[in-house]
């Protein structure tokens, strides 16, 4: 390789780098401002943020099956109400402690997904989708007969929390970990081999079936991950509100995590995340001022749709790019080879 090439990789690469160290950054400065926030605001918006943060935890579950393997799935409520009455049967019917109904909620959590899976990934498409609502379905109305466990429409209250979260900032820098180690994790899991399959099989399953790759089994895995998040998620819910009702298993919600995954960004990991805050903000101060709010609020999602058509975070994403990407016939700015100016002209030494 010559000394010209060398340079000019080198040029690349640092260029390239510098929007991930730009996103470290701002990444840090994010959550540094998050930990400061119980020093200057109130209980209420603790209680805000603290419901965005665990729903942001189910829009990322949800966005890895929509957004990174293209699985659609209308019966994803399933998870997030099974986590809520894992907890709330157990604990407060039986007397269990805390510690075995989680262990309990993510056991049957790995075993619905691998039942759902085992069955809804033979069809594609709106088939898989109808399946899984299905499934979802059965378990809520389930849910609202069995009254003498789940206390039917009135749901069940006093589910206790963990006396370290007794009080609201503690449960709110819980909430904040839990969201950051997700996030984390997710991440490292998107950039492995695996993490690149899943994009392949969402761009392309024919051809990632003929590359040699076991789509069935990377769409079921997949679901298992994503089930025991959503799982951890309900789980959150039902000990912050220590109340669970069969609303949790609607499709209703299904339909709220799938709007935050794409109002914040499908295929994106921040966007989910922004999506679950903009959705739970909008919906608290919408609510608050406005009789007729969830008009308010389709006439806002209408307008991100037509505008925003990849989200906020995907819109914003492609718009940087184009900005970045230099016109043909030109260079980047700040990529100037060696022997030449700014300016373009030839240098001394030709």
């Amino acid at each position: 390789m010559s000394r010209t090439e060398a340079t000019e990789g080198r040029v690349v690469a640092a260029v390239r780098g510098e929007p991930a160290r730009a996103r470290l950054g701002w990444g840090v400065g994010l959550v540094a401002i998050l930990a400061a926030l119980p020093w200057f605001v109130g209980s209420y918006t603790l209680a805000v943020l603290i419901d965005a943060f665990i729903y942001a935890v189910f829009a990322l579950s949800y966005n890895l099956l929509l957004g990174y393997t293209g699985i659609l799935s209308l019966g994803h409520a399933l998870f997030f109400g099974l986590g809520a009455y894992a907890i709330a049967i157990p604990v407060v019917r039986m007397g269990w402690p805390l510690g075995q109904a989680v262990l309990l909620g993510l056991g049957l959590s790995v075993a619905a997904a691998l039942l759902l899976g085992s069955l809804g990934l033979r069809v594609r498409g709106v088939y898989f989708s109808m399946v899984t609502l299905a499934f979802a379905e059965i378990v809520h109305v389930l849910a609202l007969k069995l009254s003498r466990f789940t206390g039917g429409e009135d749901g069940i209250t006093r589910i206790p929390a963990p006396p370290w979260l007794a009080d609201r900032t503690s449960f709110y820098y819980f909430a904040l970990l839990v969201l950051v180690a997700v996030y984390l994790a997710l991440k490292r899991l998107m950039s492995s081999p695996f993490g690149r399959s899943l994009v392949a099989i969402r761009e392309n399953e024919a051809r990632a079936a003929a590359l040699g790759y076991n789509v069935f089994a990377h769409k079921l895995v997949c679901m298992v991950i994503a089930g025991v998040l959503a799982t951890l998620s309900g789980m959150g819910n039902a000990m912050f509100f220590s109340y669970v009702s069969p609303g949790v298993l609607s499709v209703l919600t299904t339909i709220d995590v799938l709007l935050m995954t794409m109002v914040g960004g499908a295929g994106t990991l921040i966007g989910p995340v922004l999506g679950a805050g903009v959705v739970q903000v909008l919906d608290t101060v919408l609510s608050s001022v406005f009789r007729h709010w969830l008009l308010i609020f389709g006439l806002i999602y209408i307008l991100i749709v037509l505008f925003l058509p990849k989200g906020i975070v995907g819109t914003t994403a492609d718009w940087w790019a184009r900005r970045r990407t230099p016109a043909p016939g030109t260079q980047a700015p700040g990529t100037h080879l060696p022997g030449t100016h700014a300016s373009g002209m030839q240098g001394p030494g030709r």
